[in-house]
């Protein structure tokens, strides 16, 4: 019976994680297929099919950033979820409300591929980041269930704070409301909305500082992509030693 119920709790576990999985790839397929090209271009001249690619410049790095932050959310979830035993209905439903907020990238994204300008329209803009706070925020409430559950719900939770790099991820308590707050006092005010972007410059310069001052040495918890190309920049940065050209006397 033991047995048992471990394989089910194995099995059920394993379809909580495909499901989100499956999310994470079908959020991704909808934001690529805003990236085409118009209609009605088989005729076209030469000018008319270069002007059309311009046009999707901007779409495809709207895009290819909203993938990195995706893929970003994606190997954080993966790390949580590395240290569970088992699960309960609190986990479900918190873990079903960071795949909302994560499944609402199509639609920031659309402030992009739809031509809009999104630095100049306060809502493109407040639209865009508000659902990237949201995003750190449910992912930030993920992992402080599961360090205060650890004992039922985790393992190897000797490293899991430095893992997961809780001394800097809990600030997404206190600084995402205070985003918010911005984005209030901003139209409250009347404010140029890219006042907004000062707050996230600032904002990711102190996680960045943070996380090299408190997890030094963790660097092979970084994606596999981030780790050669610090490997490349370490290599490269190392000065080339000459060869001694002196001949030792006999």
């Amino acid at each position: 019976m033991v047995n048992e119920d471990e394989i089910k709790k194995e099995f059920q576990l394993e379809r909580v994680i495909l499901f989100s999985d499956a999310v994470f790839a079908i959020i991704i397929t909808i934001m690529v297929l805003e990236i085409k090209l118009p209609e009605g271009l088989h005729h076209a001249n030469a000018q008319q099919i270069n002007d059309a690619f311009k046009e999707l410049v901007p779409k495809f790095l709207g895009y290819a950033f909203s993938f990195a932050l995706i893929g970003n959310y994606w190997y954080g979830h993966l790390q949580l979820f590395s240290f569970l035993k088992d699960y309960n209905l609190n986990l479900i439903i918190l873990n079903l409300l960071f795949l909302f907020c994560v499944s609402m990238f199509p639609f920031a994204v659309t402030f992009v591929t739809a031509g809009f300008d999104i630095i100049k329209y306060s809502w493109g803009l407040f639209s865009y980041i508000g659902i990237i706070f949201l995003v750190n925020l449910s992912q930030t409430l993920i992992g402080y269930y599961l360090i205060i559950n650890k004992t039922s719900l985790c393992l190897n939770t000797a490293s899991m704070e430095t893992v997961l790099r809780w001394k800097v991820q809990r600030l997404n308590f206190i600084i995402v409301p205070l985003g918010f707050i911005c984005m209030a006092l901003i139209i409250w005010l009347k404010l140029d909305s890219q006042i907004l972007l000062y707050f996230v410059g600032v904002y990711g310069i102190l996680v960045a500082g943070l996380n090299r001052k408190y997890y030094p040495d963790q660097n092979n918890s970084a994606p596999i992509l981030f780790r050669l190309l610090r490997s490349r920049r370490k290599t490269a940065a190392q000065p080339v030693k000459k060869k001694s050209t002196t001949k030792r006397k006999s």
